[in-house]
């Protein structure tokens, strides 16, 4: 049963019963309930997406239960869930005829390391360029931030493979990215050089410099630069899950504040949520030049 909202502080009642301990499938038939759901967040659908492909991976029967009737409207979580092509992706249809994705919505998709470096300024940032209304060359340091996102899945899983959902939420100028993925998470890699828990990991990790130099294109960049660029400049936050380590970082006293702690339940993989303050983004006032030969 899905808790009535379902965001990333209430996910892992969902994940204790679905994973073992042990990291193996709670079982060959895993049914969810869609019923008692009043709100879901961006975080929500990532979480569920990668659940699901993780289960679908291990040849988990998985299958869900909504109710008969849906109420329908832009609040209702299940028309959200619904028109953000989950259970298109997961069931091979929508609930309701008339499903779509949502102008505000970046729908869900899962995106390779080895592609997203294509996938970044072809779609997403074009993507943003349009909800923010401003040019392309505006969000490079946005760019840059979640392409360390897809540097980090790829140094610290063993699935390489993120799934990345966004939603623009105009009316109160905020923007929200959830990217997530099921490896070893970021304290199980940083783990295998020190000895630090998984909360005292995660704020390693956020260290100007650090890096695990576990794969050889890691940049040593860390998550520095994105919480640089999303709480530092942009006044955002940065919210990650990983193991049983959580890191919150928001902006205060005209810098990054950062604390860690120990989660109530265990995230196998890393969660990433950026929220955008969409106040402090403004267009490059930089002149292009034209050449002609």
């Amino acid at each position: 049963m899905l808790p009535p909202r379902f965001v990333r502080d209430t996910m892992y009642g969902i994940l204790d019963k679905a994973i073992t301990s042990d990291l193996e499938p709670a079982d060959e038939l895993i049914k969810f309930n869609f019923r008692n759901l009043t709100y879901i967040e961006p975080v929500g659908i990532t979480i569920l997406s990668n659940l699901f492909q993780w289960l679908k991976k291990r040849n988990v029967r998985v299958q869900t239960v909504t109710p008969t009737e849906i109420k329908g409207g832009r609040n209702c979580p299940l028309t959200y869930l619904d028109d953000s092509m989950f259970f298109k992706k997961y069931i091979k249809k929508t609930l309701t005829p008339h499903a779509a994705v949502r102008p505000t919505t970046r729908p869900l998709e899962h995106v390779t390391y080895a592609n997203s470096y294509q996938w970044l300024p072809s779609v997403f940032i074009p993507w943003l360029s349009g909800q923010l209304g401003v040019g392309v060359n505006s969000l490079d340091d946005i760019k840059v931030s979640i392409e360390e996102i897809f540097n980090n899945i790829n140094d610290h899983s063993s699935e390489n493979i993120g799934c990345i959902y966004a939603q623009h939420y105009p009316n109160i100028n905020r923007l929200k990215i959830s990217i997530s993925d099921f490896g070893i998470g970021i304290p199980g890699s940083i783990q295998r050089k020190y000895v630090l828990s998984d909360s005292e990991a995660l704020m390693k990790s956020i260290q100007e410099g650090f890096s695990t130099e576990s794969t050889p294109g890691n940049r040593g960049a860390g998550l520095n630069n994105l919480l640089t660029s999303i709480v530092k400049f942009n006044q955002g936050t940065v919210n990650i899950h990983s193991n049983k380590g959580i890191l919150e970082c928001n902006y205060g006293n005209n810098d990054i504040q950062a604390s860690s702690y120990t989660a109530p339940g265990f995230y196998p993989g890393t969660l990433i949520e950026v929220v955008l303050n969409t106040n402090n983004i403004y267009e490059n006032e930089e002149e292009d030049f034209e050449w002609f030969l």
